[in-house]
C-alpha cells in the first residue's frame, strides 16, 4: 500500500512540476532578421544574435560578439561558487600550442 500511495504522490508531484514549468516558460531577446523579438528560450536556434540583459539565463552555449563586464554564474555546471569574468576577445595562442577551453575564451 505505502509503494502505491509513494508512486501516486510522485506522479502527482511531477505533474504539478510540468504545469509549473510551463507557465514560467523562459523567454529572451533575440535578434532575427535585423528585428530584436522576444521568444521562448527552447526556440533559440543557429543564427540567433542573444541579447543578454542583468539577471539573464544564458539560453544555450553562445558564443560573445561583444560584452562589458560580463560575469557568469556556473555554479550549475561546475560547482564553482565565484562568477566567472567572460570576454569576447579572442586569445592569442602561441606557434604549437594545443587549444584550450578556459574560462577567459
Amino acid at each position: 500500500i505505502n509503494a502505491g500511495i509513494a508512486a501516486w504522490t510522485e506522479a502527482k508531484a511531477g505533474d504539478a512540476l510540468e504545469a509549473l514549468t510551463k507557465m514560467t516558460q523562459a523567454t529572451i531577446y533575440v535578434i532575427r532578421d535585423g528585428q530584436e523579438v522576444r521568444v521562448d528560450v527552447p526556440t533559440v536556434v543557429r543564427g540567433d544574435l542573444v541579447v543578454l540583459g542583468t539577471g539573464d539565463v544564458v539560453p544555450a552555449d553562445l558564443r560573445l560578439c561583444e560584452a562589458e563586464d560580463m560575469k557568469v554564474s556556473e555554479m550549475a555546471l561546475t560547482g564553482e561558487p565565484e562568477d566567472v569574468a567572460k570576454t569576447w576577445k579572442i586569445k592569442a595562442r602561441k606557434e604549437g600550442e594545443t587549444e584550450k577551453l578556459t574560462p577567459e575564451n
